[in-house]
């Protein structure tokens, strides 16, 4: 009998231990989804082409959604975004770089209603044209928002140079 009350005892301890670990997350820690990574890097007009164009003769994005500052223009300073979660709407992702030293951030603000395909799209901005800079150039210091259609932030990432934790707070 001893041993009986034994293995039920570590049974329930087991299943009490799987049922806490499966609880939800707390609302604190929902609130921190949002931008799963930005990588940033220049692409040349070879790096953007796509072997499909040359049988279709049209750009094909594949599964993501890409934004350019200049449509017509392809090569430029590129940004890869993957959302954690899914954007309103009506909402907007925005891209602040600073190109120089003790100048104010250049804008950039796109529609999120098309979504990157699941689960390996992204969305992608190029800083293209004359915003994409000579071919050696890189931000000062960059960041990219999500925003709803009243402005709301709702959700960020930025470069280590962007600013302090208070900075960014203060939006």
């Amino acid at each position: 009998m001893n041993r009986l009350v034994s293995q039920t005892s570590l049974w329930v301890a087991l299943t009490a231990l799987v049922l806490v670990g499966c609880d939800s997350p707390p609302p604190t820690m929902v609130a921190l989804k949002g931008i799963a990574y930005v990588h940033e890097h220049r692409r040349s007009e070879a790096d953007v082409a796509r072997a499909s164009e040359a049988f279709y003769a049209k750009e094909h994005h594949g599964n993501d959604v890409v934004f350019r500052t200049e449509e017509q223009e392809r090569a430029g300073y590129y940004f890869f975004v993957k959302l954690d979660v899914d954007p309103p709407a009506d909402g907007r992702l925005v891209l602040e770089v600073v190109r120089t030293e003790n100048t104010k951030p250049e804008r950039y603000d796109f529609a999120v209603n098309l979504k990157p395909a699941f689960p390996f799209g992204e969305f992608v901005i190029g800083l293209t044209g004359k915003q994409a800079g000579t071919v050696s150039w890189h931000p000062v210091a960059w960041r990219v928002s999500v925003v709803d259609a009243q402005g709301k932030f709702l959700a960020s990432s930025h470069s280590f140079l962007w600013g302090t934790p208070l900075d960014v707070s203060q939006r």
